[in-house]
């Protein structure tokens, strides 16, 4: 049971995703409606009261001031305040604008309390408000300043506070509603403003995922913006990338071809007893020698597809010493070759895995003999390794499409070579460049 109203809780708190953009700012601005009608309105009712509440008292302390300047006779803006004049010396009242008995129905269910309170304290003023029957009553009591033991009430009828918090009220409610109307129409033209470029971004992904040709033309700066830019960078991307592949499919058939042609050509003569290269040792040379090649191409390109499998998942990276890695390297490859092979190498680790590393830096080795006249240089620093070579320089216009599968200079075997290089350096945190030097080329490898 706990767990069905975990999962009812979480389909509540996920309804809002599942509406459009102007229906969530429908039930949002209902919610704040709603907010304000329970909880706002009541508070603002509250305080309204107490102001009004101040209001009137401060209306018939205004109305004192008015009848004890003019010998206790009311201005006429005081009109609707009633009014009387209790003496303590007589012990009755001597003034009012009220008929007697109205006086004592208010002093027996409305100030009399609290005139005896004054009469009994050294109090000076009391302000106060009651009911007789369904009508409220404001009064408020003071005692003369000249001593002559006279105290002036003042009542007013509740019913002009009443009004005055109607129309208040109607006014916070006009405005409330214009308020909410206009933020309502701002908001509503936000969301169209939203909806019409994300409906451009849904036509553009559908043509993509469609295969068909496609602008998206956004003039925005803002999230919405960004997203449009990164969507066409990344349709440039995949067309770039379907271009490569086209173009490794169309290479790796012709590749594959020809040492596929020469071996069934060779190896029926041979069977047919007729010898292409004069003896059957020479022509089976040649048959043995295609299937090495069709065995290395075919091996280049599943580790380069293991390469792209990898980056796609989460791999532990450790550190490793590449040092001792590049000692061993080059103590095979000088056994290999008749070049002189120069190391600077300081004690640096390097994040990967060694093996991979391995195929990387023997690659680069063995790409580099093929165009050294002489020597190959290894230096090992904090975070760089490079690999020199006295050969010729790289034509500058192909340099940045070096590392791309298929992609061969001028003594180049296969064309994966320096793409499985690249993709390696790429998966452990690693840049590789290509850099022409004053005599010969570099290739370096540096931390991102």
């Amino acid at each position: 049971m706990k767990e069905k109203k975990f999962k009812i809780n979480k389909e509540n708190i996920n309804f809002l995703k599942r509406l459009t953009l102007l229906q969530q700012l429908i039930v949002i601005f209902g919610l704040i409606a709603l907010f304000f009608v329970i909880v706002l309105m009541p508070m603002i009712d509250k305080n309204l009261s107490s102001i009004i509440d101040n209001y009137m008292y401060e209306t018939l302390e205004s109305s004192q001031y008015a009848l004890i300047e003019d010998s206790y006779y009311p201005m006429d803006q005081y009109k609707t305040t009633y009014w009387v004049i209790y003496d303590s010396s007589l012990n009755q009242w001597t003034k009012s604008n009220m008929i007697i008995d109205n006086v004592n129905t208010f002093y027996y269910y409305l100030f009399g309390a609290d005139l005896q309170e004054i009469l009994n304290s050294d109090t000076d003023v009391i302000q106060n408000k009651g009911t007789i029957g369904d009508n409220t009553y404001y009064y408020y009591c003071i005692t003369e300043t000249n001593n002559s033991g006279q105290y002036l009430i003042s009542i007013i009828d509740s019913e002009y506070s009443n009004d005055m918090i109607a129309d208040i009220k109607n006014q916070i409610v006009y405005i409330q509603y214009a308020f909410f109307a206009m933020i309502a129409l701002v908001m509503v033209a936000w969301v169209f403003s939203l909806i019409n470029p994300l409906k451009k971004i849904k036509n553009y992904i559908d043509d993509i995922k469609l295969g068909k040709e496609s602008e998206l033309n956004i003039d925005r700066e803002d999230e919405i913006g960004v997203v449009s830019q990164a969507l066409v960078a990344m349709k440039e991307g995949l067309d770039r990338q379907e271009e490569i592949k086209e173009e490794m499919i169309h290479n790796m058939s012709h590749d594959l071809k020809t040492p596929i042609a020469l071996i069934q050509t060779y190896s029926q003569s041979v069977k047919d007893d007729i010898y292409p290269y004069g003896d059957k040792d020479s022509s089976m040379d040649i048959i043995i020698e295609n299937a090495d090649r069709l065995e290395h191409k075919v091996k280049s390109f599943l580790y380069l597809n293991r390469l792209d499998y990898l980056q796609g998942e989460n791999i532990e990276l450790e550190t490793f010493d590449m040092k001792q890695l590049i000692e061993k390297i080059v103590a095979q490859m000088e056994a290999l070759n008749d070049l002189q092979l120069v190391s600077e190498l300081d004690n640096v680790s390097f994040i990967g895995d060694e093996e991979h590393w391995r195929v990387a830096i023997e690659n680069i080795i063995a790409n580099a003999s093929r165009y050294a006249k002489s020597e190959i240089k290894i230096i090992l620093k904090d975070k760089y390794l490079e690999i020199y070579n006295d050969g010729e320089a790289l034509e500058e216009e192909s340099i940045p499409y070096l590392f791309d599968p298929y992609v061969k200079g001028v003594k180049g075997q296969f064309g994966l070579g320096l793409s499985i290089v690249a993709k390696i350096a790429d998966m452990f945190g690693y840049h590789v460049t290509a850099k022409n030097q004053e005599i010969g080329v570099s290739f370096i490898f540096a931390k991102k």
